[in-house]
């Protein structure tokens, strides 16, 4: 009984694993794009990403192991933050962007390559939406770290939840003028993370329209 019941668990997991990461990524941005969220939740939003990638992972085995590694050492780099009082720079700057990065890189060439296209593919082109947006978002938190002055908010100073708020109105061009990029990097980056968003909307409405045609032949 046990045992056809942790199949059956396997299996679901298996067959939406990309929905189950999309989910996870709704999750997180909601969690770190609110201001100074609960730590249990910001910690516990993260520990579901890193499982989550594992399950998406899980036939690829060098892959999982070093996304496993990356997500626990951006973990523990947060624990350490908190308890040693350390610059944010190491746990919320450069650990999570890596990990981050690391995701992206390694969801991007199965949700672009991957045949036939799929309803569950979909998700995990969404997901990989997310996680460039937060990847950037640590990015631009990690320039501002080291150039105070990098951007001008009209909200004061600047944290991880505004970060996340100007990496999506960013990746989606909307530009609301809100957050001004002043130095050269940051410029830079908010420039190519625009780009990236607008590549990104044409490679998602490609990818729309050959799961239309997939269900148009198969019909």
């Amino acid at each position: 009984m046990l045992q056809a019941g942790a199949q059956w668990l396997n299996a679901l997991l298996l067959r939406y694993r990309l929905r189950l990461l999309f989910a996870a990524s709704v999750l997180l941005t909601a969690v770190l794009g609110w201001p100074k969220p609960a730590l249990w939740l910001a910690w516990g939003s993260l520990l579901l990403v890193l499982l989550a990638s594992l399950n998406t992972l899980r036939h690829k085995r060098t892959l999982r192991g070093l996304i496993g590694l990356l997500g626990l050492a951006s973990l523990a780099l947060l624990v350490l933050e908190r308890v040693l009082q350390w610059h944010p720079l190491f746990g919320q700057g450069v650990g999570m962007m890596v990990f981050y990065l690391a995701m992206v890189a390694s969801l991007f060439n199965r949700v672009i390559h991957e045949r036939p296209v799929t309803g569950e593919l979909i998700y995990g082109l969404l997901a990989l939406y997310l996680l460039l947006a937060l990847a950037y978002a640590m990015a631009y938190q990690l320039i501002n770290s080291l150039q105070p002055d990098a951007f001008r908010s009209l909200h004061g100073p600047l944290q991880i939840n505004d970060f996340v708020y100007y990496s999506l109105v960013t990746l989606t061009t909307l530009g609301y003028g809100d957050i001004h990029a002043l130095a050269p990097a940051a410029r830079l980056l908010s420039v190519s993370e625009a780009v990236a968003g607008v590549m990104f909307i044409a490679i998602a409405v490609a990818r729309s329209l050959m799961l239309i045609n997939d269900r148009d032949d198969s019909a």
